[in-house]
This record gives structure tokens, sequence and C-alpha cells, in this order.
């Protein structure tokens, strides 16, 4: 039965506390982003991305770290790899929806678990690049936050620069539309606070040799 679907894959629920994802056609991709405009709205450049090649690549990416470091699978919601396109995974609650039910006090700590996740991923070279809080990340059995969507991880630490140059995570729809009102100020003061050039450069790719290819 499909759950979800996003710009990059339709989800399917196993019945068996796991998903398959599913790339979606270029057709059903534009299909989802013309949900986000006005009618005959949609910027040119959301309609040359291939996004199932772009899914192939990070999960390219994401499958040989996990295959060298499996220690750090469940951050990842424990993904399995049917070929370069679908892949399975622990069937979690969004985080979006877990903020939305919660105190601010259990949001905050949520936020916390984020900033150590983005932590860790960083030591293994790797970060979304997005910083979409509430939509591309879950929360597992154990209240760990765990990423979900790997079409937009990147391995590139220049982007992360500019990210956190940037505060991208103040810019991404999360924050801006998704994020209750009460967390907001929380969140920016955490981020800003943790995620830092000197950060990144202190602990980027400290916990690997070299990075798997895409």
């Amino acid at each position: 039965m499909e759950i979800g679907r996003g710009v990059q894959y339709k989800v399917i629920d196993m019945q068996d506390g796991r998903v398959k994802k599913i790339p979606l056609t270029r057709e059903e991709s534009r299909a989802v982003i013309a949900t986000w405009y006005a009618p005959n709205k949609i910027p040119d450049k959301e309609l040359v991305i291939d996004y199932a090649e772009l899914a192939i690549g990070a999960n390219k990416r994401t499958g040989g770290l996990i295959h060298k470091y499996p220690a750090i699978a469940y951050t990842f919601a424990n993904p399995i790899f049917e070929g370069e396109a679908v892949y399975t995974q622990d069937k979690v609650a969004i985080l979006g929806d877990v903020l939305s039910e919660g105190s601010t006090v259990e949001g905050q700590k949520l936020i916390d678990s984020y900033i150590e996740l983005i932590l860790l991923q960083w030591q293994y070279g790797i970060s979304e690049r997005v910083f979409n809080f509430t939509i591309n990340n879950g929360v597992d059995r154990d209240y760990n936050v765990v990423l979900l969507d790997f079409g937009e991880i990147t391995s590139d630490k220049d982007k992360i620069t500019l990210g956190i140059d940037n505060q991208r995570w103040l810019q991404a729809i999360s924050y801006q539309q998704h994020m209750p009102e009460s967390l907001k100020d929380y969140y920016a003061s955490k981020m800003n606070e943790r995620l830092t050039t000197q950060t990144l450069s202190n602990i980027w790719a400290t916990a690997l040799g070299p990075i798997p290819n895409s």
C-alpha cells in the first residue's frame, strides 16, 4: 500500500515494519512538483532535473558508506538496497508529525538529536545539504532522529560550508512553514551555535578513509 510520495520516490508499506521506496518516473516527479506552484508556473530548473538519476547517485554513496561502516546504518533507518534505485528502510515516524504531537520540551530534545545526527554524519563525510528537518528525517523506535531521504545529501564539503555560511536551515521549507512556532527560536539558536565552519573543518570525514565514490 502506498503511504507517501515525494519528488523522487513513492513509499510502500511492506506491513512488516519496513517500507519500500520506488523511484518515480520523470512525469510523476513533475506532477508532484506541480503541486508546489501555481498552474504553469513551475520553474524550468525544476523540470530539467532527472530526480531518479539523483536518487541513484545518492543511493550509491549511501550504500557504499554503509557497506564500509555498518555501524552507522541506523542513522539512515537501516536501508537495504535492491539494485541501484529501489531500497527498503525501517518504518519510522516522520519527524514533522512527531513534533506536531509533542510538547515543546520534547521538540527541543528532537532538535538536539537532529544536530547530533548531522555532526555524526559529518564525521563520515556526508550531510543533508538542504536541512529539511521535518520532512527528510524520522524518529525510530529508540527515539533517535534518522535521515530518510538520500536524494538531498552530499559528500561535497564545500557545499556544506556554503550552506553554513548562508544558514541554509533557516531558508528550508521545514523551518519557514512546517516547524511549530514555539520551536523556531530554539532551532535557529542551536543550529547557528553548533553548525559552524570551524566544527565542520574539525570533524569532517575524521571517521573514515577515502569516501566511497558516487
